[in-house]
């Protein structure tokens, strides 16, 4: 029969206490404190729940009393080798965070702690250096420490790289070494415990304050705060030396809010999902088991979650656990839970054991022999060795379950990438027809027009946001110099106080010399009194030689008494040097004192005796008697008096320094505070100056881009306008031979024209493609440049700024890092080719164009001549043109010509020379209309009418009637055609919707052509009506034709030539 261990082996129970926050916001209190009970009580202040508590600490306790009562003494423990865990558990709001991690007002636990644990390692460090402690020598320590949190099952580092997006996963595993630990987290020594509260705000900061549709991820998020000590020493034994390796942690867990668990698990789950409060529920389902049926099975399973897994030796393992309760008032539902959960984390029971080499083997071998049974389990069945089949099948369908979801979790992002994968298409279907839309509206000059005005206004709406932010800018820049002026002169007031409060200590010291003259004074006082006594004896015992026994008597408690003074006197003495002993010297001195007071009653006791006995005593005894007896009761008073006096003195000295040594503590504090804000402010100011700075020269480089492109604009409109004014020459030109040949003074050059504008434009597009590539190409490369020169400079101001942060406190800066990074690029050597080459293009085109204007002087005068001479004609068409002309010149509204944008006015060019080709391909497509045919019919009719005017026959020689009809028929075609070219010049129209002037010109021409349609018209039906008729001859009829349409024909033809070319070359 086995011996029963279970009945003798019990373990630590987890310690607990509760904490009660204040109530805040006009709260109920509905927690009452009494003694160690917590009472619960509804809204008429009825008792609803009472519970027994190890200890409870209410709302006028802060951190630091609980630190001194309970939490320092874990200090040593952790020192000898023991694992501390400290974790909180409550409601959200309840003070979870605030007591582990502290607030403005108090420091926490964790630094309280660290700061305790660095003192002491420093005392055992200078201990064991100056001390031979038994064979124990050379002792170090080493402190690391590691901090993260949890939230929806997933690990973030707090204290490892933020920007760091390649690095590995965070996984809990485990370990043979160390057990269940978070692998690849980052893990950093510290020093001192500033080094370690620095990591601490730290990590604060980067804890997640972000919401979803839960509420806020603060609130069920776990934050693992783990300090890990390994201390090394040697053990000498007969000439052997042993290392000696202790392992110890102090862990602390900031649980997530427990509010959640007071609806249905299972609802949770389906309306949160399974992992976002798996920890909060894994943890009470892991205590609610370990507290019921921890007698019964050893084993439970802690991998269900992430946090659970991390809390396997806190929770009935190998470490001495804390858990703090936190309450708040207002949330009665939460505090009953939250007390029931105390009840059952102080059932279970923990193994701690001192971590040293031996132990921490043992436990690696253990653990290798757990991790390979739990392999060979997963690799050869589920029955594991140990375990009772209930709970590996509760492990099995635990990990099938895991699986499963899993699964679903694929499942559905595979749905949700495929959701994406669709909402990417359909952008990219948008996208493209937004291109097309995109390359529509581009075709249409008012559009641009429009687009032009919201590119300017926008431009406008930019610099005022900019002179905006600069304002912002500068007033920020001047409220944090008022900042850190108010810190200086705050700080210069502290360091007043502080020279004031030296000047109080110096004022105390002198008064405390002053204090110890007086007793010195007191004291030579003292000595002569002293000896006026002796003096007075002597003369007694001269006079009592009679009575040999009562003056031997007399003389013995003379000098017993003398032995006592001088003991007084050595007190005195002493009680000036050591403040601790000078109430123990007191006492004694009362007590000798009293014994003294008892003798002196005793020896009076005897001279009534001796009084008695000879009554035959002088007179003169008498009277001495009595004088030394009031020299004994001033002495006495005197001696009280001044012992009064000087505990008076010391205990105001005391007060006086506890003050001053307060004062000063709290100076240095506000002056640490004050400094710690100053450094603060001073790195956002450089951080807004720097800020300043790289705004001020991107405002540059924009307000320089922009003159680039206002001078380029100014080019491109010079080059047009030029181009302009070759266009209007050449017009007029044609325009003048076209009315010479119309008069007959010269015959008509349509199709050489026609070829001499279209050489001129194919030479000018060329020309103009030519410049364009080059002028694209060194733009590229400009902008290329200008790209590498920027990141090269931005990279430079980044390594000076880092420099200028890491550089030593008041040691001046080099002179490479007060200059400017030398990035200005020469405009002159990245553009000078192409400057040259649009400067020689100008000159040329300049010559061409004073060579034209020659020509159209000449081509004017010619004009002016024949305008003399023809004063009585109908219509000039030239002088109408160049009326137009002189109209475009003088207007002011004109496309691109108050336009600011480079690019606009490119796309508007671009528009007019597919618009002027697109016009010049209609005019030679055969199908829509052929201007050749058309002159030649022109030229045919003209040499009719010459010799109709000669009196020849312009009759068919065959005089058939079907020549006739078809003729008719001709004739009746062409103005239908006409009519459609009207119809494409009028859709043309919108895109000179400004032009009013040709707008009116094209009215014109539509109601002239509806004139001459209808004079067609009824000329074609007279004719019609003649030859049904008959009264009219084949060769009447003809000739009346020939006659009716050839003014109509020859003057439309005139006409349509004019405002086509017209609208081609402008």
């Amino acid at each position: 029969m086995s011996f029963p261990y279970q009945n003798i082996i019990k373990g630590n129970p987890i310690r607990t206490l509760v904490r009660v926050i204040p109530p805040s916001n006009f709260q109920r209190e509905d927690v009452k404190i009494m003694a160690n009970t917590i009472s619960l009580t509804d809204s008429n202040q009825r008792i609803i729940e009472e519970h027994d508590c190890q200890e409870v600490y209410g709302p006028e306790t802060d951190v630091s009393t609980m630190f001194q009562n309970l939490f320092r003494g874990h200090i040593t423990p952790l020192v000898m080798g023991y694992n501390i865990t400290i974790f909180t558990f409550g409601s959200t709001g309840s003070g979870k965070s605030a007591t582990l991690e502290g607030n403005a007002r108090e420091a926490g636990l964790i630094l309280q702690m660290a700061d305790s644990l660095f003192n002491q390692l420093e005392t055992r460090k200078h201990h064991s250096s100056k001390l031979n402690q038994g064979n124990f020598q050379n002792y170090s320590y080493g402190v690391r420490v590691r901090y993260v949190e949890i939230i929806d099952e997933e690990i973030t580092d707090l204290l490892g790289n933020a920007g760091n997006q390649f690095s590995d996963a965070l996984i809990v595993k485990e370990t043979v070494w160390e057990g269940p630990t978070i692998q690849n987290a980052t893990v950093l020594t510290v020093q001192n415990q500033s080094q370690l509260s620095q990591l601490l705000t730290e990590g604060r900061k980067r804890r997640n304050q972000t919401s979803n549709e839960f509420g806020k991820l603060s609130s069920k998020a776990t934050s693992i705060f783990t300090i890990e000590l390994i201390q090394t020493q040697e053990l000498v034994n007969d000439s052997a030396i042993e290392n000696v390796t202790i392992l110890s942690r102090l862990n602390f867990f900031d649980l997530p809010g427990s509010e959640i668990m007071l609806d249905d698990p299972e609802s949770i789950r389906v309306r949160q999902g399974s992992t976002l409060n798996k920890s909060i529920i894994a943890l009470t389902t892991l205590l609610r088991d370990m507290s019921q049926n921890q007698s019964k099975d050893d084993y439970f399973l802690t991998e269900t979650s992430t946090v659970t897994h991390m809390m396997k030796d806190a929770l009935g393992g190998n470490s001495i656990s804390i858990g703090i309760f936190c309450l708040k008032n207002g949330d009665p539902k939460g505090s009953s839970y939250t007390l029931n959960m105390m009840k059952r984390v102080s059932n279970i029971q923990n193994f701690s054991i001192v971590n040293d080499g031996k132990a921490i083997g043992l436990l690696k071998r253990y653990r290798a022999e757990a991790i390979a049974a739990s392999s060979n389990n997963r690799l050869g069945g589920y029955n594991m060795p140990g375990i009772e089949g209930e709970l590996g099948n509760q492990k099995l369908q635990d990990l099938e379950r895991r699986l499963i979801e899993k699964d679903l979790d694929k499942i559905r992002l595979d749905e949700e990438r495929q959701r994406f994968a669709s909402k990417l298409t359909e952008m990219r279907e948008k996208y493209n027809q937004l291109i097309r839309d995109k390359g529509d509206l581009q075709s249409e000059l008012i559009k641009s027009e429009e687009e032009k005005l919201e590119v300017s206004k926008a431009l406008v709406e930019l610099q005022i946001e900019n002179t905006r932010l600069m304002e912002i800018i500068q007033t920020e820049k001047y409220e944090s110099s008022n900042k850190l002026l108010n810190a200086d002169g705050e700080l210069l007031e502290l360091k007043i106080k502080e020279e004031k409060a030296l000047e109080q200590i110096q004022k105390l010291q002198d008064r405390l010399k002053e204090v110890i003259d007086d007793k010195r004074e007191l004291e030579i006082e003292f000595v002569a009194l002293k000896k006026n006594y002796i003096e007075v004896n002597k003369k007694l015992d001269d006079e009592k030689i009679k009575n040999q026994n009562v003056g031997m008597e007399l003389i013995n408690m003379v000098n017993e008494n003398k032995a006592l003074h001088d003991e007084m006197n050595d007190i005195y003495k002493k009680s000036s040097s050591t403040n601790d002993e000078n109430a123990r010297f007191i006492n004694r001195i009362e007590k000798l004192e009293n014994e003294n007071q008892e003798q002196r009653e005793a020896l009076v006791f005897a001279k009534a005796e001796i009084e008695r006995l000879k009554t035959e005593m002088l007179k003169y005894d008498i009277l001495e008697q009595q004088h030394r007896i009031d020299i004994d009761n001033k002495k006495i008073e005197m001696e009280k008096g001044f012992f009064e006096i000087t505990r008076e003195k010391q205990n105001e000295f005391n007060k006086l320094t506890q003050e001053v040594e307060g004062n000063l503590i709290k100076n240095k504090d506000e002056r640490l505070l004050w400094e710690s804000q100053k450094m603060e402010l001073t790195h956002k100011n450089k951080l807004q100056s720097r800020k300043i700075q790289e705004l001020e020269e991107r405002l540059n480089e924009l307000m320089k881009f922009n003159d680039e492109m206002t001078a380029e604009n100014g080019k491109l409109q010079l080059q047009l306008d030029e181009m302009r004014s070759v266009y209007r020459n050449k017009l007029i030109q044609f325009t003048s031979e076209q009315a010479r040949g119309a008069n007959g003074d010269k015959p008509i050059r349509i199709g050489y024209d026609m070829n001499a504008r279209e050489e001129l434009i194919r030479s000018y597009n060329e020309k103009e493609i030519q410049l364009s590539e080059q002028l694209e190409k060194e733009k590229r490369l400009n902008k290329n440049l200008k790209m590498e020169i920027r990141s090269l400079k931005n990279y430079a101001r980044q390594m000076k700024y880092l420099a200028e942060d890491w550089a030593p406190v008041g040691v001046p800066l080099p002179e490479i890092l007060k200059k400017d990074a030398p990035t200005q690029l020469d405009d002159e050597m990245l553009g000078g080719a192409l400057v040259a080459d649009q400067n020689v293009e100008i000159d040329r085109l300049r010559k061409r164009n004073r060579k034209l204007e020659e020509e159209l002087r000449i081509i004017q005068d010619q004009l002016l001549n024949q305008t003399n001479k023809k004063a009585d004609k109908e219509v000039d068409i030239q002088q109408r043109l160049l009326n137009e002309i002189e109209y475009m010149k003088s207007t002011n509204v004109r496309p691109g010509s108050s336009s600011q944008n480079i690019e606009i006015l490119r796309k508007e060019r671009n528009d007019l020379y597919e618009e002027n080709k697109k016009l010049i391909a209609m005019l030679k497509d055969n199908r829509k209309w052929d201007a050749f045919i058309l002159q030649k019919e022109n030229e045919r009719l003209m040499k009719q009418i010459k010799q109709y005017e000669d009196g020849q026959s312009i009759a068919p020689i065959s005089g058939d009637s079907g020549m006739l009809k078809t003729k008719v028929q001709f004739n009746s075609f062409t103005p239908t055609k006409f009519f459609s070219f009207q119809n494409r010049l009028c859709i043309t129209k919108r895109w000179l919707n400004n032009w009013k002037k040709i707008n009116l010109s094209f009215q014109f021409v539509q109601l002239w052509l509806k004139n001459n349609l209808n004079l067609f018209k009824s000329t074609y039906k007279r004719l019609h009506q003649n030859i049904k008729k008959k009264s009219w001859t084949l060769k009447r009829v003809e000739e009346t034709i020939d006659r009716k349409l050839l003014g109509i024909l020859i003057q439309l033809n005139q006409n349509i030539f004019q405002y086509v070319l017209f609208y081609i070359l402008v």
